[in-house]
């Protein structure tokens, strides 16, 4: 995501075991669709950490300098790109909430509006 032109996503690493079954997945995407990800998205530093003998997963850093952590223990590769894109396209913080909206407790006074109303009948002085 882009903030006044900025690209909130810096940095994505990927952390996975060359061995392990749970990492299988990430294992078959990543010299293929990540890497075409990473060649349409030049503006994220990739980088792949192999750590044996635990299960996969994402840490994202924000020019915020949030980061993020997302689990891809037994991710289909659908799932594992969808969890990329989808750190790509936020923007690091926590969603904020607008507000409520206005509901008055009582009606109005001059009743609902309904649009078959025929003012030519009234009175006007």
């Amino acid at each position: 995501m882009s903030k006044n032109g900025v690209w909130q996503l810096k940095k994505l690493a990927i952390n996975y075991c060359e061995f392990s079954g749970s990492s299988k997945y990430v294992r078959n995407i990543l010299n293929t669709k990540v890497e075409k990800f990473k060649s349409v998205n030049p503006q994220i530093e990739f980088e792949y950490k192999v750590n044996r003998g635990s299960h996969p997963y994402l840490i994202a850093t924000y020019e915020s300098g949030v980061t993020k952590t997302v689990p891809l223990r037994g991710r289909t590769e659908e799932k594992v790109l969808k969890h990329i894109q989808n750190l790509k396209d936020t923007s690091g913080e926590k969603p904020k909430k607008l507000g409520d909206r206005y509901i008055s407790k009582t009606e109005s006074i001059q009743g609902l509006w309904n649009p078959f109303i025929n003012f030519s009948n009234s009175e006007q002085k």
